[in-house]
């Protein structure tokens, strides 16, 4: 299993590849508001329920196209998801 900041960095390596290459669904900018989202969690930063909400939904969103399935890349949208909803989790715990 991964851990946060290894898919911190790997949502910002989808976000370096994608950058140009799809304008349309916005898979860069997706990727890259994930890592940077999870690397301000790993911080102790608190991040405001309408960002996180935002990107969970957009994220979700990716997952389910059709453009994201037939590129394989909707395996690491989850797993950044995933990844955001437990630390999401753990935030609200302290």
């Amino acid at each position: 299993m991964a851990t946060p900041a290894q898919i911190a960095n790997d949502m910002a390596a989808q976000a370096a590849y994608w950058h140009g290459r799809d304008r349309r669904l916005g898979v860069a900018v997706a990727c890259s508001d994930a890592a940077r989202q999870i690397r301000a969690h790993l911080a102790g930063e608190r991040v405001d329920g309408r960002t996180w909400g935002g990107l969970h939904r957009r994220l979700l969103n990716l997952e389910n196209h059709t453009f994201c399935r037939s590129h394989h890349i909707d395996q690491n949208l989850t797993r950044a998801r995933l990844a955001l909803e437990e630390l999401r989790r753990q935030a609200d715990r302290r």
